[in-house]
């Protein structure tokens, strides 16, 4: 039986990682981004080049979509040279990128009456985990479009939790950044507190690490960014604040009040300000010791 013909539109830092184990590991594919670097880069591997969203479709049985926003998103499916304008009946697309739920279920909309199907089945982890196949997804679909799309989210990526039906992945994954921005902001504000106090950033780490202050962010974000000063911008601070506000939409929406995740927002603000919003998220630790008059001991 012949594979999929899987296409793939958005080859930046995640789904440059993402088309490489769908090729490598066997699939026909054809890409698409107006970087046409990354696109250079899988066609030397055996990937085919499609001039628009539309071809891509033309090519392609599934076709995912990892774009840095909702117009983005919108555009690339919706527009006159986008993916529906190509698509056959039945074709599946599995949505990826971070965006308001809101805009997810209109793209849906717009796919169901085409005649096509759509997963959204957005990213967790970083462009490491992207590169070595070891993603998570959060993925919202029926049973029927879930069974079909999974042995292809298992090429990428090694944790695929299923969240519920159609747009429910979209939520969980803006309610799981907003958590996670808002407990990378806490543990550097905390970190910057106790430096200033006196404390060492060793003896801090360990006790919250054997607390319920304990976080995920503390053996990740923390270690790898903030102590190491390496602010490269493999998820960008501009783009943490673009999911938090997005949060912070959902939840007015919602008539849901953000007293603690809405703060975060703008903490990350006030850092773009500074100019650093093209730096990677970990770089709001030197806002808060500019405020506070003390810098984190590290390299």
């Amino acid at each position: 039986m012949p594979k999929e013909q899987v296409g793939f539109i958005g080859l930046g830092a995640m789904g440059s990682g993402m088309s490489k184990n769908l090729l490598t590991k066997g699939h026909p594919l054809t890409v698409h981004d107006l970087n046409q670097n990354g696109v250079d880069a899988l066609v030397r591997l055996g990937a085919a080049a499609a001039p628009s969203p539309a071809a891509v479709a033309e090519r392609s049985d599934v076709v995912f979509t990892v774009l840095p926003d909702g117009p983005d998103v919108e555009k690339v499916v919706l527009g006159p040279d986008g993916v529906l304008a190509g698509a056959r009946p039945g074709l599946m697309l599995v949505e990826c990128s971070t965006i308001d739920p809101a805009v997810s279920d209109r793209v849906r909309g717009a796919a169901l009456a085409a005649g096509c199907r759509m997963v959204d089945a957005p990213l967790g982890k970083s462009s490491k985990e992207a590169q070595a196949g070891t993603l998570a997804f959060f993925v919202g679909a029926t049973d029927e479009d879930f069974a079909a799309v999974l042995p292809l989210l298992r090429l990428m990526g090694t944790d695929i939790v299923r969240c519920g039906g159609p747009g429910s992945g979209a939520i969980v994954k803006i309610v799981t950044n907003l958590l996670g921005q808002t407990l990378l902001a806490a543990n550097i504000e905390a970190l910057v507190l106790g430096t200033k106090a006196g404390v060492s950033t060793e003896a801090m780490l360990s006790a919250f690490q054997l607390t319920a202050a304990n976080n995920g962010q503390l053996r990740g974000h923390i270690p790898n960014q903030v102590l190491a000063s390496d602010f490269r911008p493999g998820f960008r601070l501009a783009l943490s604040h673009k999911d938090l506000s997005i949060g912070q939409a959902m939840a007015a929406r919602l008539g849901v009040p953000l007293f603690t995740l809405a703060n975060a927002r703008q903490v990350f603000a006030m850092a773009i300000a500074q100019g650093k919003g093209d730096l990677a998220a970990g770089a709001v630790v030197e806002m808060f010791e500019q405020l506070a008059g003390v810098r984190l001991p590290r390299p």
